[in-house]
């Protein structure tokens, strides 16, 4: 079977090293020697992505310098959650690729569930990790393989392109898990072929992408049993290019690449190459290239990552190039999760956060009304208490999980980092880990279920959801990016904002994410990139992809051009509207730099505190702060 690329988890640190030989040259009155900087990357990879039950797959991670492979590293590989199956070994030290491989089998499950494979190596005395996920498909949901062969052509003389990228959109998707990409992108081998497997019936468009050529878009039908081969001609663009990278999928992407043919049709002078990427692991690619000096001119960001990538260097400062009636365009909450330290590094898309939605058949079944706009957690309290019975739970709400934290860190009076994102964290008290209200916000979250019995134990994002739509909980937190699925399973829902929290009179608040598109900052084409980018988030445009995936099956994207949000088929949307109203009540999602190091030490804290934590200990908050405290430490590393 050939090997399919899934996700890329990438840690990227800057590490510093000769401090002795720098502070010698300076005493001695010669010119430092150039410190060196290291980008160490931690890749996981695993071969399928949809693992049946039962079925065995094959986990790695490699650890790079700069882009090498390198030898001799310990990796150390964990799964969770961990009763699921067996790992071969615990770890593994790397092979002579610089590889660490083990092998996972899964067991027989009724329902399907998320695996997520941890590695962790020791590089220059500090732990560092990536991930990849895995979903293992439960019995009723177990695939069968079937496969489409291309072989990649160039049209000049029809002979195979090699290490061309293949993007495949799978339609049919019903009947498969939530969260179940529509796409996979594989590499060519050495004869320029390509292997996909899908879930049948599937139907799929094909396209293929190599920089400098670009070919049609092919149907085919993935049918059980059958081969299907494609050829494709390529044809060698003319003139200059612009590359794109999206983390789209499904109907986002069709509205999408509808978008960029009317581009294109304004720029017949410029070639638009757009290319897919997992989202899971598109920053990290995007490091990669970038470090090897081939990035794509124009990339998608989500604002807590955006400042990482920023801080490395590889993007260009837009603040040039925007003019006033550009920078009013925006909702000023949207362009500001776009700033990293003072300068703009992508014009925002899209925006989103978590609400509460909640069942109304379940409501009315129990005679409470829905939740008023200004309720308050104790009024949660006792509405999802009337709504706990044998099989049926109140409100779910992942209880290990920092981005379902963040909103009731807020409402208790806490907050991710204490400094503004233009000043750096000193390594003193500029996160907001170890704070009473950190600790007592968790405790609170904690108790929802320990305490007052509200949801099952410890529920992770598809489990909620799972639950919410086969009507077994009265009220969830999530996205507008679930509502579909919600009416698909024809669940007469509303949604909410989040509660005021009693104990401060402070709403809890949930983070604001933001999506945009930045500029590499070695493209040789900027002025093109901008003006691509300044095309794509117009109103106009932001309208008609919001209107495009708006519904089922779309998402509900919400725009950040004011213009888009005041039109009147944009306001019509009640989805749009519900979230636009806990928008008012949302916090920044930090865009600076560290923030790509806060989700691990929160995960882990959430997680240590569940497990080891009594809410209603005396010593809860004291122990949970001491949690807080550890997991702090590695933040500043």
């Amino acid at each position: 079977m050939e090997r399919k690329r899934l996700y890329a988890i990438v840690i990227a640190i800057i590490v510093v090293g000769a401090a002795a030989s720098v502070a010698a040259a300076f005493l001695l009155g010669a010119p430092p020697p150039p410190v060196p900087v290291h980008v160490y990357t931690v890749i996981g990879d695993s071969e399928w992505f949809d693992l049946p039950a039962g079925g065995t797959t094959e986990v790695s991670a490699t650890v790079l310098d700069n882009g090498a492979p390198m030898f001799g590293i310990s990796v150390g590989i964990s799964v969770t959650p961990s009763t699921e199956g067996t790992l071969s070994a615990s770890s593994a030290a790397t092979n002579p690729l610089g590889i660490a491989r083990v092998e996972y089998t899964a067991f027989n499950r009724t329902v399907n569930t998320s695996l997520v494979f941890v590695f962790t190596a020791t590089i220059e005395g500090s732990q560092r990790s990536g991930s990849v996920e895995v979903r293992q498909l439960g019995i009723g949901f177990q695939p069968t393989t079937a496969r489409a062969r291309g072989l990649v052509l160039k049209e000049s003389d029809r002979l195979a392109i090699a290490n061309a990228t293949v993007q495949v959109n799978l339609r049919n998707m019903t009947g498969l898990p939530p969260g179940t990409p529509s796409f996979f992108s594989n590499n060519s081998d050495e004869q320029g072929l390509y292997e996909v497997t899908g879930v049948p019936p599937r139907e799929a468009f094909i396209q293929v992408v190599k920089a400098g050529f670009k070919s049609e878009r092919q149907n085919v039908t993935l049918v059980a049993g059958k081969n299907t081969r494609t050829d494709f001609l390529l044809e060698q663009l003319a003139g200059k290019v612009l590359t794109v990278w999206h983390t789209y999928s499904g109907k986002e992407e069709d509205e999408f690449l509808k978008m960029a043919d009317r581009y294109r049709a304004t720029r017949p002078d410029l070639n638009v190459v757009v290319e897919f990427q997992a989202f899971a692991g598109a920053p990290e690619k995007f490091i990669v290239a970038a470090t090897a000096g081939n990035a794509p001119d124009v990339m998608r960001f989500q604002n807590d990552r955006l400042g990482e990538v920023a801080s490395l260097g590889f993007l260009e400062p837009l603040d040039s190039r925007l003019d006033p009636p550009t920078i009013q365009r925006y909702q000023a909450q949207a362009l500001a999760a776009m700033r990293i330290e003072g300068s703009i590094y992508a014009l925002p898309a899209t925006q989103d956060l978590l609400a509460v939605v909640y069942n109304r058949a379940l409501f009315r079944a129990a005679g409470e009304p829905e939740p008023l706009d200004g309720w308050t957690t104790d009024d949660l309290i006792r509405i999802a208490g009337n709504l706990t019975a044998p099989g049926q739970w109140g409100f779910v709400t992942p209880q290990t999980n920092g981005y379902y934290w963040f909103p009731w860190l807020v409402g208790f009076g806490g907050e991710i980092f204490t400094v503004p994102d233009t000043q750096p964290i000193d390594g003193d008290s500029d996160v907001g880990l170890n704070t009473p209200e950190a600790a007592r916000s968790v405790l609170f979250m904690h108790s929802l279920e320990k305490v007052h019995g509200l949801m099952f134990a410890n529920p992770g994002e598809d489990p909620m959801l799972t639950e919410f739509l086969s009507g077994r909980a009265a009220m969830i937190t999530t996205g507008p990016w679930n509502i579909p699925a919600v009416e698909r399973a024809e669940i007469d829902y509303g949604i909410a904002p989040y509660p005021i929290v009693s104990d401060t009179g402070e709403r809890a608040r949930p983070v604001l994410g933001v999506k945009g598109f930045g500029i590499w900052k070695l493209s040789s084409v900027k002025d093109d990139a901008f003006d691509f980018i300044r095309f794509i988030t117009s109103p106009e445009e932001q309208k008609k992809f919001s209107l495009g995936v708006g519904g089922a099956p779309g998402t509900n994207d919400i725009p950040t051009a004011q213009a888009a949000l005041s039109d009147a088929e944009i306001q019509a949307n009640p989805v749009i509207a519900r979230y636009l109203l806990q928008a008012q009540y949302s916090s920044e999602f930090p865009s600076r730099p560290a923030m790509a190091s806060v989700w691990g030490p929160v995960t882990d804290a959430l997680a240590f505190i569940y497990q080891d934590v009594d809410p209603t200990s005396p010593t809860a908050e004291t122990d949970a702060r001491a949690i807080l405290t550890q997991e702090e430490q590695e933040i500043y590393g």
